[in-house]
């Protein structure tokens, strides 16, 4: 089972993680990635180990399972699987609790919360100029864009290039938009610290 994390609108960090030290993040990112291999593999395992044990037991007519009756076998079948369902279950919720990384992000969120409220604003008779005007100061774009590409090196770092390319293109089409309508007047060119943050 591969671990996804889903993260709805109005969700908010834990009051438990706020004060967990820096310093044990790597600590619990190594345990999460221990956890994550567990929760994937644990059903294969015990499978391997089970067929391994009928081997054995068949060919020696000895061991654990050499004399289960078909009604044994089923039960321990679904005992199986279910010891399977739960080492998964305990992982996804250990990983939860210990992920250092769960609640990156979340302010995109919000963010994006916040950006329907301004429609639903516009809806209701808001100055569109001055809404213009936060949009074309505030560097929503850039500073989208700058954590676009940081996102494309991070992935490229981890070897993942196809979704590296994704990001970088993003990032164009975003230095594109910025220009057009963002904190710069159209046309304008970026400074050169912007400007190696695009790159």
């Amino acid at each position: 089972m591969t671990h996804t994390l889903v993260h709805p609108t109005g969700t908010t960090r834990p009051q438990s993680l706020e004060n967990r030290p820096a310093r044990a993040a790597r600590t619990r990112r190594a345990a999460v990635t221990v956890l994550s291999a567990v929760a994937r593999y644990d059903a294969i395992v015990i499978a391997a180990a089970t067929t391994v044990l009928a081997f054995h037991s068949i060919i020696n007519h000895d061991g654990p399972l050499a004399n289960l009756t078909t009604t044994q076998a089923a039960i321990a079948a679904l005992a199986l699987i279910g010891a399977a369902s739960l080492i998964d279950a305990v992982a996804t919720d250990l990983i939860d609790w210990i992920n250092p990384d769960r609640w990156d992000g979340d302010t995109a969120y919000a963010l994006a919360e916040e950006l329907g409220n301004i429609h639903d604003d516009i809806d209701s008779g808001a100055d569109p100029e001055e809404i213009h005007h936060s949009l074309r100061t505030s560097g929503l774009l850039m500073a989208t864009g700058v954590l676009s590409r940081r996102l494309g090196l991070a992935f490229a770092e981890r070897g993942e290039d196809d979704q590296a390319q994704r990001l970088y293109a993003a990032v164009i089409h975003l230095r594109k938009a910025d220009e057009v309508l963002g904190h710069r007047e159209a046309g304008e060119t970026p400074d050169d610290g912007t400007r190696k943050d695009l790159q």
